[in-house]
């Protein structure tokens, strides 16, 4: 199968020099079409990676969360236009121009660790330390909200809260409900309070010595960076956005602002041309232990998920690998 030979061959080097190790699956029209493991799931145990090993996904979650915030506004709890003070007491006054919208594009305007000293203050369960957390001290917008792309994990974390009112539930409730169930997804759920989902991959880094267990709290990121999910389900999350019955789908991948690195941003979503010319449409996660890459190819109605449960800042063959996927599906 010629997919299978695009794959293995470009995942050999990373996967010899222990660069990457985990699972590549690709989908067409919602249907796996490839599906493999790479690898070690858990090195001490020596369980080996198959394509339905769940994984820390990083920001990806964000993908999640301004679904949730979607659906919400197509049930006309909420608004993108309306603004956070509506919805968090005691919001700065001179953050009072800050709408749900710019939190979800990353162009809030918001000094991103003022914001979270704000976040801390008014939500301590978000201070992951045992210390007390920074202080809260007042500052204005940098920049005027909608005019400056500046990504930023609080924005996400204050769209929980921001759902939660909205929606009369607790936010994971409210990611049960308005995604996880509709779209049947198997393994999608938050990783909590040092609590390992079972099964899931360990994550690793590499060091002077080789490779090392390193993960984190995800306390810090609720609603950023704290979701677990498998290969499986981002191609089925991927396939919702095929049309407007899930959530408004042209409204979160229409870009809204110019990104970094040539990309623009819609709500949860990059958009980028690829170096041949085609339209991308994805999310990645970096954090500690893993990578993860949620790509769709709208033209192909393809969808290419590539996790990793290790860390490797560059990840230069991505791009490329969704290109040669592309070119080879018809």
């Amino acid at each position: 199968m010629r997919i299978a030979r695009i794959v293995d061959s470009t995942v050999a080097p990373p996967l010899a020099e222990g660069r990457f190790a985990g699972v590549v699956m690709v989908a067409k029209d919602g249907r796996p079409v490839f599906a493999k493991g790479y690898g070690l799931a858990d090195r001490e145990r020596r369980i080996a990676h198959t394509p339905a090993t769940p994984f820390m996904i990083m920001s990806v979650s964000k993908q999640f969360t301004a679904a949730v915030i979607a659906r919400l506004a197509v049930a006309g709890k909420l608004r993108f236009e309306d603004h956070v003070s509506m919805y968090l007491e005691d919001w700065p006054a001179s953050w009072s121009d800050v709408q749900i919208r710019h939190l979800l594009s990353h162009s809030s305007g918001l000094p991103i660790d003022t914001a979270y000293s704000w976040l801390v203050k008014h939500h301590p369960e978000f201070w992951p330390g045992s210390a007390p957390p920074p202080p809260y001290e007042p500052l204005d917008l940098p920049a005027p909200p909608g005019t400056k792309y500046q990504y930023a994990n609080v924005g996400y974390t204050l769209l929980t809260l921001i759902a939660a009112k909205a929606g009369g539930a607790p936010f994971d409730e409210l990611l049960r409900e308005e995604v996880v169930r509709p779209l049947a997804l198997e393994h999608t759920v938050p990783e909590r309070n040092g609590i390992r989902i079972p099964g899931r991959a360990r994550g690793y880094q590499k060091s002077a010595s080789g490779l090392e267990l390193k993960e984190q709290k995800t306390i810090d990121i609720v609603g950023a960076g704290d979701l677990v999910s498998t290969a499986s389900d981002l191609v089925r999350f991927d396939a919702a956005f095929d049309d407007d019955r899930f959530v408004p789908a042209s409204i979160m991948l229409t870009p809204k602002i110019e990104g970094a690195r040539g990309a623009s941003i819609g709500y949860g979503w990059f958009v980028r041309t690829s170096p041949r010319g085609r339209r991308l449409q994805y999310h990645t996660g970096d954090g500690a232990g893993f990578r993860a890459f949620n790509f769709r190819v709208p033209d192909k109605h393809l969808a290419v998920v590539v996790l990793s449960n290790v860390h490797e800042s560059d990840v230069p063959w991505i791009v490329p690998l969704v290109d040669r996927i592309a070119d080879a599906m018809r």
